[in-house]
């Protein structure tokens, strides 16, 4: 191949090849070559290639660690197109394919031809490029090339991300405690902005797996625990909300410290097993007034924004009741708060605490919450973190019509797919505990043309003697995620 860069076409170019090639791969596991809608789908990826082509002479997508590069531009996607770049790339990298190039010449039959064998030279699992490469030079293909992937270590790759991801969140339980203790509070704040700007980045590349980690209770140290997941939540919410990264950092600042009025509740009232008494809910009642001055104090010039101060101060109002705290006006609560509101409440009620020892599942809280969903909470942020969580959230332990067990470790963007999310498997199909897959429930059965597993139900994990969060504390090192404090 030719290594002399060549001129780049525009992102949007490059999106549009690697969407109609997405979605004809999808296609081809459903129907044969010659099916009405397969041709389909191979014209148009046809006609988004063809252009380029007669430009170009080639067009080369390569695959670079977890993204994808046409002709030296970057495909750039946002999280709604998260699916097809996670696609893509299970498909090369189960190929160890590291470059396919397709040159000028290629007509309709030729690539419809290669979807057809590209879609079907996959057994089910990993194997060897020379393998893949043996049958692809017998088809004869005159116009396509298949170059194998260099060093390719996907997985090594995956599993530092996940270890940076884990030190991150400990980290972030560790740096507020130091907060909560400390005499002043301003010294710690540009430590509180590096943190945020972490949790940012781990968002942007492995954001599943951060939000994963939320499953984490710490009972010990609720507020802080609660604390780090609800900033993850925020910010995970705020991006599907479409803030921007300022706004995004604005928000897991405000987010992360939102209950730090909680220092001032004696800790007798915070962790009192039965109901507080009128006058020990009316001082709790104020940790909203109290955490809002203490930041007040530390905004000064340290771009520390008013929306983030707000969320300390509004993070408790009701969306359809005189709001608390009561003087507050419903159309002033900013955008910031009505998101925190919602996954602060989530996040409390999926934990145990020791007025309330059962915590509820994540599917028995998001079905709560839509219960109360008019009274609680803004309708739109509602809607839109419904879409996040989807119908099985991330960490639901669920059977599948094969009699097997797992727990969801990534959901489906597409609402419409929201009951097909990636499920690690946990237990076969007569119950024996097992170290398995991860298995994507989009995947169909050749034979059949069915979906391969399907959800049957969810379960509670507590009932099973399950720790969820222990699935994703297993994928890094004892060091790395325990140096911490472990939870209990």
């Amino acid at each position: 191949m030719n290594t002399e860069k060549e001129p780049a076409f525009g992102p949007q170019t490059a999106f549009e090849i690697m969407f109609r090639l997405y979605v004809v791969l999808k296609i081809a596991k459903i129907h044969d070559a010659n099916n009405v809608n397969f041709r389909d789908q191979i014209r148009h990826l046809m006609a988004a290639m063809e252009e380029p082509l007669r430009r170009y002479k080639r067009i080369h997508i390569q695959m670079r660690r977890n993204a994808f590069f046409i002709n030296y531009t970057r495909v750039r996607m946002s999280y709604a197109d998260f699916h097809i770049n996670r696609t893509m790339l299970a498909e090369m990298i189960r190929r160890e394919i590291g470059t396919l190039t397709f040159s000028e010449g290629l007509d309709a039959a030729e690539l419809n031809r290669f979807i057809a064998f590209f879609s079907g030279s996959d057994p089910h699992g990993s194997f060897t490029f020379e393998e893949f490469d043996e049958s692809f030079t017998a088809q004869g293909f005159r116009h396509i090339q298949a170059e194998k992937a260099e060093q390719l270590d996907f997985n090594a790759t995956r599993d530092k991300q996940n270890r940076l991801a884990a030190q991150t969140y400990f980290l972030g339980i560790a740096h507020l405690k130091e907060i909560s203790k400390a005499e002043e509070k301003v010294s710690s704040f540009h430590v509180t902005k590096i943190w945020i700007q972490t949790v940012f980045n781990h968002l942007t590349d492995n954001e599943s797996f951060l939000y994963g980690l939320t499953n984490i209770k710490n009972h010990d140290e609720y507020t802080l625990n609660h604390s780090v997941n609800v900033c993850i939540l925020s910010m995970a919410l705020g991006r599907r909300l479409g803030l921007s990264n300022r706004e995004l950092m604005e928000l897991g600042i405000g987010a992360f410290l939102h209950d730090l009025g909680k220092i001032e509740i004696p800790d007798a009232i915070l962790n009192k097993p039965a109901a507080l008494t009128p006058e020990e809910k009316k001082l709790m009642d104020q940790h909203a007034r109290f955490g809002a001055a203490h930041l007040l104090r530390i905004q000064g010039d340290r771009g520390f924004s008013g929306r983030a101060l707000s969320i300390a101060f509004e993070h408790h109002y009701k969306a359809n009741k005189d709001n608390w705290p009561s003087y507050r006006k419903k159309d002033t609560i900013n955008l910031f708060s009505r998101i925190v509101k919602i996954t602060d409440y989530f996040d409390a009620i999926t934990t145990k605490r020791v007025y309330r020892p059962r915590a509820f599942t994540r599917e028995e809280a998001l079905n709560i919450m839509i219960q109360n969903k008019d009274e609680e909470f803004d309708p739109l942020v509602f809607k839109v973190f419904v879409e996040m969580i989807g119908i099985f959230p991330i960490g639901s332990l669920v059977v599948l019509d094969t009699g097997e067990i797992g727990i969801v470790t990534e959901a489906n963007p597409h609402a419409s797919m929201a009951q097909r999310p990636l499920v690690k498997l946990i237990a076969d199909p007569t119950g024996r505990k097992i170290d398995g897959e991860v298995v994507d429930l989009m995947d169909v059965n050749p034979r059949t043309r069915r979906f391969a597993r399907t959800i049957v139900k969810t379960l509670d994990p507590e009932k099973y003697g399950i720790r969820v969060a222990d699935y994703f504390l297993s994928q890094v090192s004892e060091e790395a995620a325990f140096n911490r404090g472990r939870p209990d």
